[in-house]
């Protein structure tokens, strides 16, 4: 998908350390007929948020993940590096 240019993937490696992101996943959504919401995930938990300014800071946290990020080509790359390792170590054990 990402070769064929359908979606943009960024990794952001562990060697990146502490980040914005570690308390848990983030989905943010725009819709074209209602207002923004973000949905939070943690361990055992989840919220479902629409108050403009608590969006607006995970705006800023996706933000700053994206530029914590390897650029979406390098990314890629990594991504076929582990495989190819991961793979290479399921043939020889």
């Amino acid at each position: 998908m990402a070769r064929r240019h359908r979606i943009i993937v960024q990794v952001l490696p562990f060697s990146a350390g502490a980040h914005a992101g570690m308390g848990g996943s983030l989905k943010l959504m725009e819709f074209a007929d209602a207002p923004p919401l973000c949905f939070i995930e943690g361990m055992d938990t989840g919220k479902l948020m629409d108050d403009p300014a608590k969006i607006a800071r995970h705006n800023l946290t996706f933000s700053l993940l994206q530029a914590a990020a390897l650029p979406p080509q390098d990314s890629l790359a990594f991504i076929e590096a582990v495989a190819q390792a991961y793979e290479h170590e399921e043939q020889h054990p």
